[in-house]
């Protein structure tokens, strides 16, 4: 991060006021973690619903910091000061200002990308083809919220031809909120499904929540949609022109024809990706449509997705020493990208034993019962050798697999730990293992005990 500003500007940017410290004095970055603050770094003291930054105020922390920016108030007259001292009636409302303030200082092409799947992976692909044509800024793993998005879009400097910012939601208004500070000129929606319904409670708000992004861009910005995705193809006949298509049918600007060829505004080119199945190629699909719509050409394109190595968590490949094949894709699960990624992993492991790990799904609300059920019933149907189930949600999908298919070979416990050692046993060269769950599930950690490695 280089601000290259100074106290005055930072405290007008974020709506504050200077009490403490020289106006024209330069700051240069800032940090919102006491753990890994730097010297020479800027605390800026957010307050949560379980934690409030301002406690942490200290000599300590005065002594290595150059200044802080705090609520108006929260510091007494008699208490340690660093150097500068900014106060602004809501950190985190400033932090935003400040962000969208430092976002109109460039004059670049700047990509915003929300949907309920595949969000993660298509920024990374695009900043992947971004970078075959120059420096590119984007959020750091999922720093995709109201105070990761904020940082991310501080990151920028001269140096960035093109800004890559990927948009989480949990309720309504949050798109519309984060968009605001990241300024898009260009919107990627990668598709709607029962994500966060804990929160919206039905499809049709989840799909408005998300559609907050195109309503963000200036009068002259472009969307590009799923066009298989039916809530998202709605938007076609609205943006008219401003629309861009992809997806895997041909109806679609940007489509692949088969698993290794991408078709871009009716161009054919070979591409050989190393993520694996439909989702990933959608995504594929995604990012190639945003970087065709920056006026990127198809080579670019080309390398810039085969360069990309999925990251971690995210149909991560690992090895182990009996030779079985490991898949963890435990960073987050819903109903839709759940099936996506078995589907995915079951076609990419034809030749082998399949068992699929699977933790519950959350934020799912009411009906997630329902949609835990339906995965049951849907996985009595695969071909596995094996499943195992974890979690109080999974339940449902244990009595469904149960009535479904009696003497199905699978194994249901609240805790993993209950069924970790009969998985250990199943281990060998002909099976191949697929992990996947909600984060809180934290199922990576099943994998310490099982000796995995990356490939």
């Amino acid at each position: 991060m280089n601000l290259n500003m100074t106290w005055a500007e930072l405290a007008r940017g974020a709506g504050g006021l200077l009490t403490h410290g020289g106006a024209q004095d330069l700051v240069d970055c800032l940090s919102t973690d006491t753990r890994s603050l730097k010297t020479g770094q800027a605390f800026w003291a957010l307050k949560g619903p379980r934690f409030d930054a301002h406690d942490l105020l200290s000599p300590e922390l005065a002594r290595v910091c150059p200044g802080w920016v705090i609520e108006k108030d929260r510091l007494p007259d008699s208490a340690p000061r660093p150097a500068h001292v900014v106060e602004v009636p809501n950190t985190l409302k400033a932090l935003a200002a400040l962000a969208a303030q430092h976002r109109r200082r460039f004059d670049i092409p700047v990509v915003g990308i929300t949907g309920s799947n595949g969000k993660t992976t298509t920024k990374e692909m695009l900043k992947s083809i971004c970078l075959q044509v120059g420096p590119s800024c984007a959020n750091p793993g999922n720093w995709n919220n109201q105070v990761g998005v904020p940082l991310s879009v501080l990151e920028l400097g001269c140096e960035h031809r093109y800004g890559i910012f990927e948009l989480a939601d949990s309720r309504p208004g949050d798109i519309a909120e984060v968009a605001r500070v990241a300024q898009p000129s260009l919107a990627v929606l990668t598709n709607i499904g029962p994500d966060h319904l804990e929160f919206y409670g039905s499809l049709d708000q989840n799909f408005k929540t998300k559609s907050e992004l195109v309503e963000s861009l200036p009068e002259e910005g472009r969307a590009v949609i799923n066009i298989d995705d039916r809530w998202l193809a709605g938007l076609e006949p609205r943006l008219g022109a401003r629309a861009i298509t992809f997806g895997m049918s041909p109806r679609a600007r940007i489509y692949f024809a088969g698993p290794d060829e991408l078709v871009v505004d009716r161009h054919k080119t070979r591409v050989r990706l190393r993520a694996f199945g439909t989702l990933s190629r959608y995504n594929a699909a995604a990012a190639a449509a945003a970087a065709w719509a920056l006026g990127i050409d198809a080579e670019k394109i080309r390398l810039g997705l085969e360069s990309y190595v999925p990251s971690a968590m995210r149909l991560e490949r690992l090895s182990h020493p009996s030779g079985s094949e490991i898949v963890l894709d435990a960073y987050n699960a819903n109903p839709a990208s759940m099936r996506a990624a078995v589907e995915a992993f079951c076609d990419e492991f034809k030749s082998r034993d399949k068992i699929l790990v699977l933790g519950d799904m959350k934020e799912l609300g009411p009906q997630s019962g329902a949609f835990h059920a339906e995965l049951g019933e849907w996985l009595a149907e695969l071909p596995l050798a094996g499943v195992y189930l974890a979690g109080p949600e999974m339940a449902a999908a244990r009595i469904a697999l149960e009535r479904k298919a009696p003497g199905f070979a699978f194994r249901y416990a609240l805790d993993p730990l209950a069924w970790t050692d009969d998985l250990r046993r199943r281990l060998d060269a002909r099976t191949a293992v697929f992990f996947k769950a909600s984060r809180v599930m934290k199922f990576e950690s099943i994998l310490d005990s099982l000796s995995c490695s990356i490939t």
